[in-house]
């Protein structure tokens, strides 16, 4: 085009109708850009944007390629003379490449690549460059005059508008948008409601998938959203906390709050704040403190136990003085009565006592060996394959020789014959303790050992029942623990049964007791059918021809 009187305004007019249209902004702007290549000549026609930040970026570009503009930059990498050049504020900036430019002008179109350049800045309401509006490579190396850089900055500045527009509206979509992935992403269930009314106004996505969604919040109370049998407002409603006598938002309130679908607990806190439509808005974030809450659960019941077995070590310390002096005090008491006594009953008797409490002695020094080997993990274990009959009846036999016991300790009837793969010699200390321990309790009636085979669980549950006293039910559970006598006056360290709940759970099984006050108690323990290279060792006799 020419720029005679009638093709200019026949080209303004046309361009202002277009910026008035009702096309999309995107449109505008590209067939603007278009228009004013054609009519000035230039080859291509460019806007860069920002995003908001610290970039502009390449957002429209019309002409011929051949040349490829940068498809971004920051402002910082502009020269104190470019921006110093493209800011003023009555014309845009034009300048082309030949003898009579100054080096700044030429860095000026180096940085844009062309050969021409014209270019004006974009600017908001508040005066902050938001893009540029650019033009390079001219057909014709002919300078404009100031009138025309004027009336050509007045036309950039009607398309700047349109640009501006499109910015805010993308300004305002990338808010929403930051605005929805912080409060989606930063951990935390977020949701606001109306002060007064209780109206939900906005929920999070953490928040809501718990429920469903956030469908289910829409159109609903706060106590109908998160509770299915309230009808009116929570009586723990922090909403007294937030505001002043006036009104007014205060402070953040929080506490700790338990849902009551899932039972997982969360740090709630709690603020008052004036909503979008100048209403005064109730929003709540809550942070996941189940596990915390876990752990605390976790250490204060390991306080309780450590703080009980304090006092349980310093009990058993005082016991274990007395249990070892009593023994020592009699053998050696004993011991110069006998070499003072002629008569040999008397001295015989004596030899009983001193037997009776060397053997209680030892007894107390194997337990606490015993003990100190399981606190430090080397408690040793022999494994090998075990005929359970036989080793049952070599257990009674041992029993069958004692002629003091109060009640006769039996082998229940018709066994079968099973082999296992375990330490034969840990075994008996469990049996040998729950058997002692029903001899000690038991005036009258029997003592049965006996073993049965678990299908269920494929093993072998032992048990020693007795006939005697029996154990408080509250009792029955601490009968295991550690420095445990319930019986004061009962001879022994309070220490066998907890070294022979560690031997069972060594060997893979369970231990237990059930009894009931003047009936008698039932002692238990289970051991698992052993696998040793590959193979079951859990056979009856029948499976074994040579044996």
């Amino acid at each position: 085009m020419t720029r005679e009187k009638e093709n200019y305004n026949a080209f303004l007019l046309h361009f202002l109708e277009r910026l008035n249209g009702c096309e999309s902004i995107e449109n505008k702007i590209t067939e603007s850009l278009t228009d004013i290549c054609e009519y000035y000549g230039f080859k291509r026609g460019f806007i860069y944007q920002t995003d908001g930040f610290r970039y502009f970026y390449l957002k429209e570009t019309v002409g011929n390629s051949d040349n490829i503009l940068r498809q971004r930059f920051e402002i910082s990498e502009m020269t104190n003379q470019h921006a110093a050049r493209i800011n003023r504020k009555n014309k845009p900036f034009y300048a082309c490449r030949n003898q009579n430019t100054s080096w700044n002008d030429v860095d000026i179109v180096d940085f844009y690549k062309v050969d021409s350049l014209l270019i004006r800045q974009i600017q908001d309401s508040e005066g902050k460059i938001i893009g540029f509006i650019g033009f390079g490579d001219r057909e014709h190396a002919i300078s404009f005059t100031d009138e025309e850089l004027q009336v050509i900055h007045l036309i950039l500045g009607s398309l700047s508008k349109e640009i501006a527009v499109r910015e805010y509206k993308e300004r305002e979509v990338r808010a929403s948008k930051t605005l929805s992935s912080i409060m989606n992403n930063m951990g935390v269930d977020i949701y606001v409601n109306s002060f007064d009314s209780h109206d939900m106004l906005y929920v999070n996505e953490s928040m809501a998938a718990p429920y469903g969604g956030i469908e289910h919040f829409e159109g609903k109370k706060c106590w109908q959203a998160l509770y299915k049998d309230k009808t009116g407002e929570c009586e723990f409603c922090p909403k007294k906390h937030l505001i002043d006598e006036n009104g007014q938002p205060t402070k953040v309130y929080s506490w700790d709050y338990q849902r009551p679908f899932d039972k997982c607990w969360f740090r709630v806190f709690s603020a008052a704040f004036a909503w979008i439509d100048g209403q005064i808005a109730h929003v709540i974030t809550s942070v996941d403190i189940n596990h915390q809450k876990t752990i605390e659960e976790e250490l204060r019941v390991a306080k309780e136990k450590a703080e009980n077995l304090d006092r349980l070590k310093s009990a058993f310390l005082a016991n274990m003085s007395h249990e070892i002096r009593t023994p020592l005090n009699a053998i050696v008491g004993f011991a110069s009565l006998l070499i003072e006594s002629d008569d040999k009953k008397e001295r015989q008797d004596y030899v009983d006592i001193m037997q009776e409490n060397t053997e209680l002695l030892l007894q107390l020094i194997s337990d606490i060996l015993d003990l100190s080997k399981i606190e430090a993990g080397t408690l040793d274990f022999t494994m090998d394959h075990l005929d359970i009959k036989s080793f049952c009846e070599d257990i009674m036999r041992n029993y069958d020789i004692k002629e003091d016991k109060p009640v006769p300790v039996l082998l229940a009837p018709d066994l079968p014959e099973y082999y296992i793969y375990t330490d034969k010699k840990r075994l008996m200390q469990v049996i040998t303790n729950f058997i002692n321990n029903a001899l000690k309790f038991t005036n009258e009636g029997q003592i049965m050992l006996e073993y049965r085979h678990k299908a269920e669980s494929n093993e072998i549950e032992f048990a020693v029942t007795d006939t005697g006293m029996g154990i408080a039910p509250d009792k029955v559970d601490q009968v295991f623990d550690r420095f445990v006598k319930l019986n004061s006056f009962s001879k022994g360290t309070g220490l066998g049964l907890s070294i022979c709940r560690s031997i069972i759970e060594h060997l893979g099984g369970t231990i237990g007791a059930e009894s009931e006050i003047g009936v008698g108690s039932r002692f238990w323990f289970t051991h698992p059918l052993r696998l040793s290279r590959n193979r079951l060792y859990f056979f009856s006799m029948e499976c074994l021809p040579h044996l």
